[in-house]
């Protein structure tokens, strides 16, 4: 890295990985944007969360999801943060957002594997 790299409040170098996916039609999210986008930025060498944004319109359940997501090590999976979402996000996105988040694992993966 050439050193301009964001980095966590911990000092460690962090990315940020980006997913989509369709939300359902009775969203009014689906109206402004069609698609819901879940962006997180992770800590390179540990795999954490340190910040978790989506594109909810209400900021109320954007700040909720982030701080279901912020601390999960994606190092060691997307189930706990799915299973978050599942748990404790009940609306008519979950699904949505659940999908955004795994399509945001799968690029964290493709970095991990090209930059190891």
């Amino acid at each position: 890295m050439d050193g301009s790299a964001k980095t966590s409040t911990s000092g460690s170098p962090t990315i940020l990985v980006v997913g989509y996916a369709k939300l359902p039609e009775e969203t009014s999210a689906q109206s402004l944007y069609g698609t819901l986008g879940v962006a997180l930025e992770v800590e390179v060498d540990t795999g954490i969360i340190v910040a978790a944004s989506c594109t909810l319109v209400l900021a109320l359940a954007n700040d909720f999801v982030s701080r279901l997501l912020k601390g999960v090590r994606l190092s060691d999976g997307v189930d706990e943060a799915a299973a978050r979402i599942a748990a404790y996000y009940i609306g008519p996105s979950q699904s949505a957002i659940i999908a955004a988040l795994k399509a945001a694992y799968s690029r964290w993966e493709s970095y991990c594997s090209t930059a190891a």
